[in-house]
């Protein structure tokens, strides 16, 4: 199996365990492939530090070029498959839970009529997350709503939206319990920021779902 190929199914799954099942082959194959990169090129790529595996510096290096040739592989086939200048291949989208859940549908419908031979694998998570997918070529575009601190992705304010607390007419103006979003996702930014301003200070409950926060305050 080629070394690159193996190194980022490691990186991004962070196990040699879990790589091995996603690439459908052994564990010492997953190790013999990476010590063969480390012999090659006489360099060490991984470093474990308690039980955590990260990148040596060589290593982050090898990872970054298996990443540039994944991508530049991957516009060669789709460069090679364009016929009469049509849109083909594979995207990978990431999305916000947020706007995922409510907003993405109506675009994805959009653009598979416009592009049928535009494959579209989805992927959702929280803002957080797709932006470090972002900048590991995990996927291809990604939306969030937070903003982007990072100068090497490009983002593009695509539309504005805005957060309202809600509770009972009846609960006195000291909100006691308040339902939030988790640590990395966007919206929670916003909702902290909105406390804040509001001089609230309520017991958090942290749900990793706008639909079930709606529907936590309703019952």
């Amino acid at each position: 199996m080629d070394p690159l190929k193996v190194l980022t199914e490691v990186v991004k799954a962070q196990s040699f365990t879990k790589a091995a099942e996603n690439l459908y082959t052994s564990q010492p194959s997953i190790s013999r492939d990476i010590k063969r990169l480390e012999n090659d090129y006489n360099v060490k790529v991984f470093e474990f530090k308690h039980s955590k595996m990260t990148l040596t510096s060589d290593g982050e290096k090898l990872y970054q070029y298996a990443l540039q040739r994944n991508y530049l592989e991957q516009a060669l086939r789709q460069d090679l498959k364009m016929q009469n200048n049509a849109v083909a291949g594979d995207l990978k989208l990431g999305s916000s839970f947020t706007f995922g859940e409510y907003r993405l549908s109506r675009q994805l419908t959009k653009l598979a009529q416009m592009y049928p031979e535009l494959h579209i694998h989805v992927h959702l998570d929280n803002s957080e997350t797709i932006v470090e997918q972002i900048k590991n070529n995990i996927v291809d575009v990604g939306i969030v709503e937070k903003k982007i601190q990072n100068n090497a992705i490009i983002s593009t304010p695509t539309a504005q939206d805005e957060i309202v607390l809600i509770k009972k007419k009846s609960s006195s103006s000291n909100l006691e319990t308040c339902f939030i979003r988790e640590q990395g996702s966007g919206t929670r930014v916003y909702q902290e920021n909105g406390l804040n301003q509001l001089s609230l200070n309520p017991y958090l409950v942290v749900i990793n779902n706008t639909s079930l926060i709606k529907s936590m305050v309703h019952a």
